[in-house]
């Protein structure tokens, strides 16, 4: 499963979801998504602009991945 990492990169900011929603002009609704990974997608405009905002050159970055636990 794919993961974002804002709720880590915001801690290291000490920034709110608020604070980064006004930085960034995404809603903070839909970043509150993004950082729970709930959100249903993530458009490219938004990724880029976190990628700015946060100054990250590498995807890696602000985008990991997980293994998903065996089902059972």
């Amino acid at each position: 499963m794919l993961r974002l990492k804002i709720q880590e990169l915001r801690e290291l900011g000490n920034l709110s979801v608020r604070q980064l929603s006004e930085a960034t002009g995404i809603r903070w609704n839909t970043l509150s998504d993004m950082e729970r990974n709930i959100a249903k997608h993530w458009p490219p405009e938004h990724l880029d602009k976190l990628m700015s905002f946060f100054k990250l050159n590498e995807i890696s970055q602000l985008i990991e991945y997980e293994e998903e636990p065996p089902q059972e």
